[in-house]
C-alpha cells in the first residue's frame, strides 16, 4: 500500500519520529537508512521518505501488505501522528 502527506515537519525529524514510533509500537527495527528514508522490516516491510518541497515537507508511505494487516495499519497510525497541512 501507498500513502502520502504533506505536512510542516522537517524531513530530519519526520524520520527521527518514525524510528521513535516504530520501535515503541512493534518489533520492527530499522533494516536501512539515508538522509530522507528510513526502511523497516519485521512483520513486513514498511518504507517511509520524507523530502521539503517548497515549504512543506512530502511523506511517502510504503508498505508490502493490504490494509487491515499489522504494518500497514501501523504505518497509517504513524502517519496520522505528523500535524497534516
Amino acid at each position: 500500500m501507498k500513502y502520502m502527506v504533506i505536512c510542516d515537519t522537517d524531513p530530519a525529524d519526520v524520520l527521527r519520529q518514525a524510528k521513535e514510533f516504530f520501535a515503541a509500537h512493534s518489533r520492527m527495527t530499522v533494516a536501512g537508512e539515508s538522509d530522507t528514508a528510513v526502511h523497516f522490516v519485521g512483520d513486513g516491510n514498511a518504507h517511509i521518505h520524507a523530502e521539503r518541497e517548497y515549504s512543506h515537507t512530502h511523506v511517502h508511505a510504503e508498505t508490502d501488505r493490504v490494509a487491515g494487516l499489522d504494518v500497514t495499519d501501523l504505518t497509517k497510525r504513524f502517519l496520522y501522528t505528523l500535524g497534516h497541512v
